[in-house]
């Protein structure tokens, strides 16, 4: 039986065997974070109309780059991705493991933009061990289905 997720404008199903995390006070309401049962985590966070694509995978290159020697990072194509949707895979090695990390920044949709008229963006990230990201790839592109066919809530 899925678990439902219900935060910034979207109701999204996710495997019930996956941990939403708690977040700090200080991080906000804007996004989600969800741990998975070998390892690894699903991320989800709305970014400003004001943040650029490129800015914002810059960022995290960078913040990679400083943490994991010899990261490899090339562009994706998703199944079912929407027009102006950018998806990049980045590899590296953590111990004798190598970990591979998915961003894909979409649009927010109409709920998200109701609810955070500033939200431009979302920002979805797949982190793990190679043998644990694709276990858990097919759900993530189930999420990132679910984002982009989200519709505003029915008035009653």
């Amino acid at each position: 039986m899925p678990a439902t997720f219900e935060g910034f404008g979207l109701k999204l199903l996710y495997p019930d065997n996956w941990t939403l995390v708690e977040r700090a006070e200080d991080e906000g309401d804007q996004g989600a974070t969800f741990d998975l049962p070998g390892g690894g985590f699903v991320s989800l966070e709305t970014l400003p109309i004001t943040r650029e694509d490129e800015v914002v995978l810059g960022e995290i290159d960078q913040m990679l780059r400083g943490q994991y020697e010899d990261l490899e990072r090339d562009n994706a194509t998703l199944p079912g991705a929407a027009e102006g949707e950018r998806a990049v895979d980045f590899r590296f090695y953590y111990l004798d493991l190598v970990v591979m990390s998915r961003v894909v920044l979409l649009d927010a949709p109409a709920p998200t933009r109701e609810q955070m008229p500033i939200a431009g963006r979302i920002l979805a990230q797949l982190q793990a061990e190679m043998s644990d990201f694709e276990a858990a790839e097919q759900v993530f592109n189930a999420i990132l289905q679910q984002i982009r066919m989200a519709e505003l809530p029915e008035e009653t």
